[in-house]
């Protein structure tokens, strides 16, 4: 597949999450999201409303008002630098955290995005809208970004391609989130990946020591 079949472009979304049908079990499924879809305007949060700490993670999901099961979703790209780009130039924020970190506007499955460009603003993305209003793209179009999000575990990334097999674009996955990758303290590479694919088919308990 190349970029031009969807028009996919470097800063749009292809999103991962698992989705449970009626009389179906729990399977993992795609969207499509633009940039011009993340960034509406009726979308952005004012910015009375934004959590201090979204804008020093990455990656975070928090819970929605201390229900351990339910979570919304931060994807801060405005943190995202490219290989070649000094660290200096990169803003340097630390901010905890909360543990309960429940949001009054959000709730469980929504997403707030910063833009790449733009690290004063984000949107918030309900879940009802990615799901519902956002394209699916087959399986067979993507097999690289299946294969990254559904075997490997990866959960954010800025997928490059030189040729014009591939999308260009940024991998997010909400499947793996809670399998242990974010929590791996011992940093052993092949540890993490033999656990990884059966912590995804069975859920988000992380793998055991």
């Amino acid at each position: 597949m190349s970029d031009n079949q969807y028009d996919i472009r470097i800063d749009d979304l292809i999103l991962f999450f698992r989705r449970t049908e009626k009389g179906e079990k729990e399977k993992i499924v795609n969207r499509l999201i633009p940039r011009e879809t993340y960034t509406a305007e009726q979308l952005k949060i004012p910015k009375g409303k934004v959590e201090s700490f979204w804008k020093s993670t990455v990656l975070a999901d928090p819970t929605v008002n201390n229900h351990q099961d339910q979570h919304y979703y931060v994807a801060n790209l405005s943190r995202l630098i490219l290989p070649d780009q000094p660290d200096k130039e990169r803003e340097q924020i630390t901010v905890a955290i909360p543990p309960n970190a429940g949001h009054a506007d959000l709730e469980s499955g929504d997403l707030v995005v910063f833009p790449f460009d733009n690290s004063d603003s984000c949107f918030r993305v309900p879940r009802e809208v990615y799901e519902n209003e956002c394209p699916e793209l087959p399986a067979s179009d993507i097999p690289d970004l299946e294969f990254m999000a559904s075997e490997e575990g990866v959960a954010l990334a800025n997928v490059p391609k030189v040729t014009p097999q591939g999308c260009s674009c940024v991998l997010l996955s909400l499947v793996s989130l809670r399998s242990g990758m974010l929590g791996d303290k011992k940093g052993h590479k092949s540890d993490h990946a033999k656990h990884m694919t059966e912590a995804i088919k069975r859920g988000h308990e992380p793998p055991k020591p």
